[in-house]
């Protein structure tokens, strides 16, 4: 498992979620310190979202046919050229158009490491190698909020920007110098890249499946994540380092069970782990709606959302990777991130006005809804479906050797 592949984009991503993590508790607080409203508010943490909305589902494709990793590369600079951005301005609208400029990394930098690892993954233990992967991406992105909370409590926000940019210099150059070339999809006898055509892929009933949860998973995110840190320092009166501190609790609890989850999704049905999985993610989600605890609270994103997620993503994940083998695997990939931007936009967005106009603990209360609404339409849109392996066309080559061997 641990191939020189396998641990470059491990390590890269590590790095790399470390320093989008230390920007989530941040953004919306200094975009309230700029005057910002709620639907402001919103649209600083999700913008990104916008751009990789409309980016994501043609970056599989891109990098099927030329390769993966100067994009990977490109996506992981973007995000440094965005900490400098953020670092320089006090504008709402220049933390807004920063923030929708990252989306051009995350449109690439997710769905290709995904789609690195997944073309790794021996048949069968698909659940294991993404779970494995899973440590160094949601541990990442937990350590992220808790170092941007101390870094904010001892110096400033700036620190925190300077911070991430020196994070993401690492990660680019340890991507650039040490990963491998990866092309999934070679030309065939007529000089063209074989593909599976978008209809296809579009209409395979898992794809919908995934896309539905992922957006639904992905809207709780985006409002949690965009209101959290108001709650807890308007409502609770709690510090920038406490507030880090529960959504790193979140995201490592959820990083340490990543490999404990994808044992049971190579062995139990993926199905069954995505609805139990979404049920803890809902559970969780409601004890800011419900409690005035930090403790409380802070028990909740652990076991609930953290425990949750992790059940909830893993499963889908590998899921993801056995339909990408026949559909073409970035290109799945790239799917599922389109699904992630589109709910984070959705849920920073809606979940803003219903802040407006109700307040910030009904934020939690949609969030909740919205999982289960995802869940179940998961469960239904695959009832009585096998995941169709599709043969891919003749003269399409098994996958690259080297990212194979790493």
């Amino acid at each position: 498992m641990f191939s020189r592949t396998f641990l470059t984009v491990a390590m890269a991503m590590f790095t790399a979620t470390m320093g989008i993590g230390m920007v989530t508790p941040i953004l919306p607080v200094y975009a309230e310190s700029q005057g910002a409203s709620g639907a402001e508010i919103g649209l600083a943490f999700s913008s990104f979202a916008i751009t990789q909305l409309f980016i994501s589902p043609f970056s599989g494709r891109i990098a099927d046919r030329y390769g993966r990793k100067q994009f990977l590369v490109m996506g992981l600079a973007t995000y440094i050229v965005t900490a400098f951005g953020w670092w320089g301005t006090d504008a709402v609208f220049w933390t807004i158009a920063f923030r929708a400029f990252s989306g051009i990394g995350s449109a690439f930098i997710f769905s290709l490491s995904s789609a690195y690892i997944g073309e790794l993954a021996p048949e069968g233990h698909e659940g294991r190698y993404m779970g494995v992967f899973g440590v160094f991406d949601f541990v990442g992105f937990g350590v992220g909020p808790l170092l941007a909370g101390v870094i904010r409590d001892q110096f400033d926000i700036d620190a925190v920007f300077l911070s991430m940019a020196v994070l993401f210099s690492a990660s680019t150059l340890l991507a650039f110098l040490f990963l491998p070339q990866s092309r999934a999809v070679r030309a065939g006898s007529d000089g063209a890249p074989q593909f599976v055509p978008w209809g296809r892929i579009l209409s395979h009933p898992y794809v919908q499946a995934l896309y539905i949860i992922r957006t639904s998973l992905a809207f709780a995110m985006g409002a949690s994540f965009t209101f959290v840190a108001l709650f807890f320092e308007n409502e609770l009166a709690a510090t920038a380092t406490m507030v880090g501190g529960v959504l790193a609790a979140q995201q490592v609890t959820s990083g340490l069970m990543q490999p404990i989850s994808g044992f049971f999704a190579d062995r139990l049905s993926r199905r069954a782990l995505v609805l139990i999985g979404s049920a803890l993610v809902a559970a969780g989600y409601l004890t800011p709606a419900l409690f005035d605890s930090y403790w409380v609270i802070l028990l909740g994103f652990m076991f609930g959302v953290g425990v949750g997620s992790s059940i909830s993503n893993v499963a889908a994940q590998a899921v993801t990777v056995d339909i990408g083998r026949g559909l073409g695997m970035a290109t799945v990939m790239s799917v599922t991130s389109t699904a992630f931007g589109s709910g984070v936009l959705l849920g920073s967005m809606i979940t803003g006005v219903v802040n407006d106009q109700i307040g910030t603990r009904a934020v939690f209360v949609t969030a909740s809804i919205v999982v289960l609404l995802g869940a179940a339409a998961f469960i239904l849109r695959t009832a009585g479906r096998p995941i169709d392996r599709f043969e891919e066309p003749a003269d399409t080559p098994r996958r690259d050797a080297e990212a194979a061997s790493g």
